[in-house]
């Protein structure tokens, strides 16, 4: 009978949902109307000091988040030292090589345009060893992709915790390479050669790192980082499409910088299943000074910055194949007004070359600017300076 009465209940629960079997839990925690404070960054003193302001937002996290802008950033020294950080775009504060005392301890202090205020901790300065190399392995751990490692060691042994971050930047090309250009000026020809500054079949697109990418040698006999995974470039991606360049920032971390790094990463990257583990209470060494209550995220760290510049072309990669070919077969456009006003609408059709298939100019191919202006796709057409020629 015990049984029977299990086996009803359990039924009665899939077939009334008005019981409300599973309860929508509602959180009792409220977010502050401005957000946390998040604060990111690294003190140096051989590369520019650079922390970037910005506050938390409300779940599901699917809104624009706000930067802290007019606030007031500068980095102190045990020494009495003050160097004062300027704000080159919103939220974004800058301060050029700072030179820093490897004997001194540093903090940060914040001011807002509100008057809140908000200070570190003093940290250690950490001197950051070279970074050996910057490799990469084709089909690693059977992927079918290009993994990019980074090497580096401590003779010393001093340094034992690291962190991580890479900008990536590559070129690549649209499906079709249009070597005209439509001008309404020119009438009544209105199609011109396509001038080389005025090119929309080569990009350049970057993107930068987002994941907290860590490591540490504390249980190793020797300060040894080998083979540390960046970043997986999947098979066939754009990325390679023609020449690809990834650049890595190192930074030495103390063991306390580097437990909250290991505590966030598992908070933000390591959540979803009731194997993973469970979020903690995020306790970075910033501390808000006018209400001590309120939470900060973030950590202060301060040392040197190593960095190394690699490039991979397509030719290196065995058997990469990668093809942007655009869905939609070119159109003939005739040489009267009525159908070169399919160039009139922008962004509508591209003139990519002439059809002169019986002997004389009897109209222009064109296709959709999706196919033929690389820029649509993310990417400018000027090389950054650093671009091999």
């Amino acid at each position: 009978m015990r049984r029977t009465i299990k086996i009803v209940l359990l039924i009665s629960c899939f077939a009334a949902p008005q019981w409300e079997c599973v309860q929508k839990y509602n959180s009792p925690y409220v977010s502050p109307t401005t957000g946390y404070l998040v604060v990111e960054g690294y003190i140096s003193d051989n590369t520019p000091t650079q922390y970037t302001l910005s506050r938390t937002i409300p779940l599901p996290g699917d809104s624009a988040i706000p930067t802290e802008t007019g606030a007031k950033v500068q980095v102190e020294g045990t020494d009495n030292s003050v160097y004062p950080l300027t704000e080159q775009s919103p939220g974004t504060y800058i301060a050029a090589t700072l030179a820093l005392n490897p004997a001194t301890q540093y903090r940060l202090r914040i001011t807002t345009s509100v008057g809140e205020q908000y200070l570190s901790s003093y940290v250690q300065y950490k001197p950051t060893p070279p970074i050996d190399s910057v490799s990469w392995i084709f089909g690693y751990n059977n992927s079918s992709g290009v993994q990019i490692f980074v090497n580096t060691h401590d003779p010393a042994n001093a340094t034992r915790y690291y962190q991580w971050a890479y900008g990536e930047t590559w070129e690549y090309n649209s499906a079709e390479e249009s070597i005209v250009q439509y001008d309404a000026d020119t009438s009544p020809v209105m199609v011109i050669p396509r001038p080389l500054n005025n090119q929309i079949y080569t990009c350049w697109r970057s993107d930068s790192s987002t994941s907290i990418l860590i490591g540490s040698s504390a249980k190793l006999a020797q300060d040894v980082i080998y083979l540390q995974p960046l970043v997986l470039i999947p098979a066939g991606a754009q990325q390679l499409s023609v020449e690809y360049s990834i650049f890595v920032r190192q930074y030495a971390l103390t063991k306390e910088g580097y437990d909250f790094l290991t505590m966030m990463q598992s908070n933000t990257e390591s959540l979803g299943t009731i194997f993973d583990p469970q979020p903690s209470a995020l306790q970075g060494n910033i501390q808000c000074l006018t209400n001590p209550s309120e939470p900060v995220v973030g950590y202060v760290s301060a040392g040197t910055v190593q960095q190394q510049r690699i490039f991979i072309r397509r030719s290196q990669v065995p058997s990469w194949y990668y093809s942007f070919t655009c869905p939609i077969k070119d159109t003939l456009v005739h040489l009267d007004t009525t159908s070169l006003e399919y160039f009139l609408a922008q962004g509508y059709y591209i003139p990519v070359d002439g059809d002169y298939t019986f002997g004389g100019l009897i109209g222009w191919f064109a296709n959709v600017a999706g196919c033929i202006d690389c820029r649509l796709q993310g990417g400018v057409t000027t090389a950054p300076s650093f671009w091999p020629n």
